[in-house]
């Protein structure tokens, strides 16, 4: 997804425990209670948040800070109408991995499976192919649109 935080944009990819924002890999950890994220881990600091989300803006509390982020542009092409990838329909959490690199899947068939709203949902692939990169590992958060596989 493309975020923005006042004058600066940036792409962020979420894969398994780092973010990828821009160029740069941030490696990362969280503390949750419940849904509810407590923490955010990087390197050895540990640092509080708060979030709260009002449409497409997020606002972050963060050691003192108050950060609002919103989507850039609104709300982005999913990659699987395009370069191949399959994203997520909602937020949610990945419970089973049904796919792994170098399968070949048909359209239709079931990649994973999806939690949300405490329902599980199979995202199946859009087109015949085969699998490069499965994204998130089980029992991964995932936003709406997040990239949850390469399918070429």
């Amino acid at each position: 997804m493309i975020l923005a935080c006042g004058e600066e944009t940036a792409e962020i990819r979420i894969e398994g425990e780092s973010a990828v924002v821009g160029q740069r890999r941030v490696q990362f950890g969280v503390s949750r209670t419940g849904e509810r994220l407590e923490a955010i881990r990087i390197g050895p600091n540990a640092f509080p948040v708060r979030v709260a989300r009002e449409g497409d803006r997020i606002l972050v509390w963060c050691a003192g800070q108050v950060l609002e982020f919103r989507r850039a542009g609104g709300r982005p092409a999913r990659r699987s109408d395009s370069a191949g990838g399959l994203s997520a329909p909602m937020p949610g959490r990945v419970r089973k991995v049904l796919a792994a690199p170098g399968d070949r899947v048909a359209r239709g068939d079931a990649v994973l499976i999806l939690e949300a709203m405490k329902m599980e949902h199979a995202i199946r692939a859009p087109r015949d192919g085969t699998v490069t990169k499965i994204f998130p590992r089980e029992g991964d958060l995932v936003e709406a649109g997040a990239v949850l596989a390469d399918i070429q």
